[in-house]
């Protein structure tokens, strides 16, 4: 008997400082499949999610961070949250475009403080492209061969 409760002790402490994550998929009015995940760990969560577009095309990802924590309502009911966050994603066209911060109705304005709203993460921009040379600056693109003759003619 000792056992079991030793082990449910041991499995209750180790739970405590660890990160939680559950993931799902979802599809938007506009045919993006999407998948997410949600992390959370010490007070604030975070939605990280991945949509493609239904033909194939470019995978976009995004994140959003926000303390649902400071949220009364959460405590006893955080279930009913992810739901009511999630379905507000599924009715967005870009659920990564910019737009107004998701809050659950549980925790709507006025039912919570504003960190307990999921904002938008900012993204880094795209990477540098590398430096093209003189031909592919200066010269349309018919004309590279010629263009990087003469340029590297010109530079000896």
């Amino acid at each position: 008997m000792r056992l079991p409760l030793a082990l449910l002790a041991l499995a209750a402490l180790g739970a405590a400082g660890r990160e939680e994550a559950r993931a799902g998929r979802f599809s938007t009015p506009e045919q993006q499949r999407c998948r997410w995940e949600l992390r959370s760990a010490a007070g604030a969560s975070e939605l990280r999610l991945s949509c493609r577009a239904a033909g194939g095309g470019e995978e976009r990802s995004c994140a959003y961070r926000g303390e649902p924590r400071r949220c009364p309502a959460f405590g006893g009911r955080s279930r009913q949250y992810w739901r009511q966050i999630l379905s507000r994603l599924r009715r967005r066209r870009q659920p990564c475009a910019p737009g107004a911060p998701l809050s659950a109705r549980l925790c709507g304005p006025g039912r919570a403080p504003p960190e307990a709203q999921l904002r938008l993460l900012p993204q880094p921009g795209p990477a540098p492209q590398p430096s093209a040379g003189p031909a592919h600056t200066y010269c349309a693109e018919r004309w590279h061969s010629l263009c990087s003759f003469f340029v590297g003619f010109w530079e000896g």
